[in-house]
């Protein structure tokens, strides 16, 4: 089996187990906390996401593209995150009440102090993590993330159980970073100076701020939707959608966040053996799709069912809008894919471009549909990761030339392969409606995965092709 694929087992293995860990927790954490305090902390988590990106200023990325990678870049690299990390900490901790004078809500500045201590911690194992990355050492990276993942989950239902509140969620994520950088530090073969050191650092912040802006956009979109809603809408009102955007983005995470690492070091490779991008492109989105697009429209058909079962009933106003959420998935995972290519043929001047287009649309939109309802907001959100989608094809279509008639075929055999899985779904949902949310959920899981399976093999998708040969190989070990 090539690297290749070995390495996209093991990170969307990772993510598999990751999401079963998660999953479990969050029906738990659901039933010990109300909507209004999962709002709370919703909103302090939000100021630390935006706060990350300029933690690491595009630092690990840079790491990870980097073809002259020397010592002295290493070492000031390392310094110039523990700079950022630091300053950013206090600068937080100087701030929170503010924070939490704007929302009026206290418990906003607890949460903001608690996550901070991570700024403190990060620095130590950051750049070691993004070596594992660079050497493709995913099978390091699933016990690292793993191992966070189980500590964040024991810690923040036991503290939940101990009546901590919301802020348990904030000194969950605390243990949880420890535990990263622990055994990143475990792992890596690399031993970086903590002496500071500033080399070239005017080329390293250069590269990274292209990196850094992208990311600072792109998660002004994932977090800034909540934030609006936060300020006009309400905090419970921001808890409903940030269910949504939970249950959805499980899904999704599990999938591209395992995919989109390997992605972009995959298409770097193939540009610099001076392959064709455009065709590496078609046939990656053509089996991307024919996961997404399939399991979106199921999960569109048994929203109700799954919202209900994981999260009862308190959480019914989620449910709507995490449908219309669904449909910008499809578009996000589109422009992952593109968005690599694109990334991997060196044009990182787009990364940032893609942003600037879709994101402060999306954020308008939002921010106009908040006098309507919640359901107009998701349909903003998905609206503007569609626009971003077709905006990141035009542009790589642009750059490499491939042709549209592969596109819409590749596209055309993803949306037969959601429509037989969703039917499936569809089908038993009308069957058993009449038995409980659980037997539904299992039951549509089932149904749609075999109306999924029967698509891509009456197609003889290429998919069908790869699932068979790595059956076959591990079979045969």
């Amino acid at each position: 089996m090539s690297s290749f694929k070995k390495s996209i087992l093991f990170s969307v293995g990772e993510k598999y187990i990751i999401f079963a860990i998660q999953f479990c927790t969050s029906i738990i954490i659901a039933r010990l906390l109300t909507p209004a305090e999962f709002g709370i902390f919703s909103i302090g988590s939000i100021f630390l996401s935006f706060s990350h990106i300029f933690r690491d200023i595009g630092i690990s990325n840079y790491v990870i593209q980097e073809r002259n990678l020397s010592k002295d870049r290493l070492q000031t690299a390392q310094s110039l995150l523990f700079a950022t990390s630091w300053s950013l900490a206090i600068i937080l901790w100087s701030v929170n009440g503010y924070a939490a004078s704007y929302y009026s809500e206290p418990g906003v500045s607890k949460v903001i102090i608690v996550l901070s201590l991570n700024f403190l911690i990060l620095p130590f194992g950051a750049l070691s993590s993004a070596l594992l990355r660079r050497e493709m050492r995913f099978d390091c990276l699933l016990k690292i993330n793993i191992s966070a993942a189980i500590v964040h989950a024991l810690a923040s239902v036991s503290l939940c159980l101990l009546d901590f509140g919301f802020v348990s969620l904030a000194w969950a994520g605390v243990f949880s970073t420890i535990t990263t950088v622990l055994t990143t530090i475990y792992f890596s073969d690399s031993k970086i100076s903590l002496r500071p050191h500033f080399v070239d650092w005017l080329h390293i912040l250069k590269t990274g701020g292209r990196f850094s802006g992208a990311s600072l956009l792109w998660e002004s979109g994932i977090s800034g939707p909540e934030l609006i809603v936060g300020k006009t809408m309400g905090l419970e009102s921001t808890a409903f959608l940030g269910r949504a955007q939970g249950v959805v983005g499980l899904i999704y995470r599990t999938i591209m966040e395992g995919l989109a690492p390997v992605l972009m070091p995959h298409f770097a490779q193939s540009h610099r053996e001076q392959q064709d991008i455009g065709k590496k492109f078609i046939k990656t989105i053509n089996n991307v799709s024919a996961l997404t697009f399939p399991i979106f429209s199921s999960l569109f058909v048994a929203m109700d069912s799954v919202v209900m079962f994981l999260y009862g009933n308190q959480w019914l106003a989620s449910i709507q809008p995490a449908r219309i959420l669904c449909m910008g998935m499809l578009g996000l995972s589109i422009a992952v894919v593109g968005g690599s290519a694109v990334a991997g043929l060196g044009e990182t001047k787009y990364s940032l471009r893609f942003q600037l287009f879709g994101q402060p649309a999306k954020l308008l939109l939002v921010l106009i549909a908040c006098f309507y309802s919640l359901s107009h907001v998701a349909l903003a959100m998905a609206f503007g990761d569609l626009l971003i989608a077709a905006y990141v094809i035009r542009t790589l279509r642009k750059l490499t030339g491939f042709s549209w008639k592969e596109l819409a075929i590749s596209m055309s055999s993803s949306a037969y392969i959601a429509t037989c899985a969703g039917v499936a779904c569809f089908l038993f949902k009308t069957i058993a409606s009449e038995s409980g949310n659980f037997i539904i959920v299992i039951g549509c899981m089932i149904s749609s995965t075999l109306g999924w399976i029967l698509a891509i093999y009456s197609s003889k998708h290429p998919l069908y092709t790869e699932i068979t040969t790595i059956a076959s190989s591990i079979k045969n070990r």
